[in-house]
């Protein structure tokens, strides 16, 4: 049976109907016996009920019932974020983020690693002046700028809206918060390179 083929509380009764014996004395149906296979037909309906919604469990984007579970495997957040009020939109993303991450170098790792969390980001690299390289109206730069990376973020703080489903009680109806990724970037990066951010750029 696969995701979305729950059995009805009728059906699972007319199956364990069909699995009595035969003979004259249980072969009566709208009896009792039938009365009691319908009550165990209805709990069996719950129980299958209940197994194919724990498979949205096992996914942090959409774990509910388990997302403590998730958090308290993953431990502390390195970078503080669980520390603040967050809905449980924010929970989930940051606990798949944290739960799937791998590991990486490159500049569409971290464009990537940003975009798991929410942030677009743009990376921008940069290179020495070569003579014989250079037009007219390019900046000079110098030697070691190659292992500077200018992270790219759109705003300057993130809105964050109360949303159905998604926020509970207590929560409030909207607030603003200055990017995270910063501390996951700084974080991650490889250990040679100086990180920069700028805000309100592309």
């Amino acid at each position: 049976m696969g995701a979305g083929m729950t059995r009805t509380p009728q059906a699972i009764t007319r199956s364990l109907i069909a699995k009595v014996a035969p003979g004259w004395a249980l072969g009566k149906r709208g009896g009792i016996l039938d009365a009691i296979l319908a009550g165990i037909g209805l709990a069996l309906h719950d129980v299958e009920v209940g197994a194919e919604a724990l498979m949205d469990e096992t996914d942090p984007r959409k774990a509910n019932l388990l997302l403590t579970d998730f958090e308290r495997c993953l431990g502390p957040d390195p970078c503080g974020r669980d520390q603040g009020d967050l809905n449980v939109a924010q929970r989930q993303r940051l606990a798949h983020q944290r739960w799937t991450a791998r590991g990486g170098q490159s500049v569409p790792y971290f464009v990537a690693l940003a975009s798991r969390l929410g942030v677009e980001i743009t990376i921008d690299e940069f290179w020495p002046s070569r003579a014989g390289g250079l037009r007219a109206g390019q900046r000079l730069r110098p030697e070691g700028c190659q292992f500077v990376w200018r992270v790219n973020i759109p705003g300057l703080v993130t809105v964050v809206n109360f949303k159905a489903g998604a926020s509970r009680a207590g929560h409030s109806l909207g607030s603003f918060a200055v990017s995270s990724i910063e501390c996951e970037i700084r974080r991650l990066k490889p250990s040679h390179t100086l990180v920069v951010f700028s805000y309100g750029g592309s």
